[in-house]
């Protein structure tokens, strides 16, 4: 199939992966990582929409195309640190902003080397191979007004984070033209790793292992993220595509938090995908061993 890629200016024959194969490319790499942290002793848990859909689904959402996973922030640590020695498999890497310069994210991406991707928000600089996310948690204050500031401040963060990265695609609309011209005149300046180096000082601030409550505040989507510590620690097994992983104890106080009656299916208009993604098989990989 021939196809232009959004970071080279030649065409070239690519094979597209579907999301069906995309699905299961990330579904091997939560069950190399699974096995890596059983391996060493490292802490994780489904997160997120992944923790609904092994409640709800024993797998993915259906109209999800992505895996979540959270990591207390000591075997978060310990995990970046190791991986970078000693490989989960050769096939895997970790990109983060620390790292790689075509990632803007605070926080890990476990990545299938033999493929690679584009989000079509993002510039054509930034691309990434098919991935699961890794998040830290990290502590909070006990304080509900210093939790919001915390939150607050987070948020205002990731929302100038996705303003300095966001593509600029000229419209016929003059109006709608201008406004993203703008856009990306005036934050396309901001250096995106200052944004993530920011985000990530905060969340740092507050000590996991003194901490009562915990969350992802590192990109959090607001205060339903906080949660406390005690039970979330606590392990259970749920099913996720035919295998069994960590979940946290309380996964029916933190899904309710997140999103009410969970176990309820959305209007047919809100199950759409999140991510606007396309990936493919690098050359001379296609897919052997996936």
């Amino acid at each position: 199939m021939i196809w232009h890629r959004p970071f080279r200016k030649v065409l070239v024959t690519v094979k597209y992966i579907d999301v069906n194969v995309q699905k299961s490319i990330e579904a091997a790499i939560l069950k190399d990582f699974s096995d890596y942290c059983v391996k060493n002793g490292l802490r994780y848990y489904l997160y997120a929409g992944t923790l609904l859909g092994a409640v709800r689904h024993q797998g993915f959402i259906p109209w999800d195309d992505d895996i979540d996973v959270v990591m207390p922030r000591p075997d978060y640590e310990k995990f970046y640190t190791q991986v970078q020695k000693s490989k989960i498999a050769p096939h895997l890497d970790i990109e983060t902003y620390r790292i790689s310069e075509h990632s803007i994210c605070p926080f890990i991406k476990l990545v299938d080397n033999r493929t690679d991707g584009h989000e079509q928000n993002l510039p054509s600089s930034f691309h990434t191979a098919v991935w699961i996310d890794i998040f830290p948690l990290d502590g909070v204050p006990d304080r509900k007004s210093e939790q919001r500031h915390l939150i607050k401040k987070q948020k205002h963060l990731i929302k100038l984070l996705d303003l300095c990265t966001r593509q600029y695609i000229p419209c016929k609309d003059l109006l709608r033209h201008m406004k993203r011209y703008m856009i990306w005149k005036v934050f396309g300046r901001i250096n995106y790793k200052d944004i993530d180096k920011q985000l990530e000082l905060n969340s740092l601030k507050y000590d996991y292992d003194s901490s009562r409550y915990i969350g992802n505040t590192v990109y959090c989507d607001g205060m339903n993220e906080i949660i406390t510590k005690q039970e979330f620690e606590i392990p259970v097994q749920l099913e996720f595509e035919g295998y069994q992983f960590n979940a946290p104890k309380n996964y029916d106080q933190y899904l309710t938090n997140l999103y009410g009656n969970y176990m309820k299916y959305p209007p047919l208009k809100e199950r759409v995908r999140r991510h606007d993604y396309i990936c493919w098989w690098k050359k001379d990989s296609e897919g052997k061993n996936a």
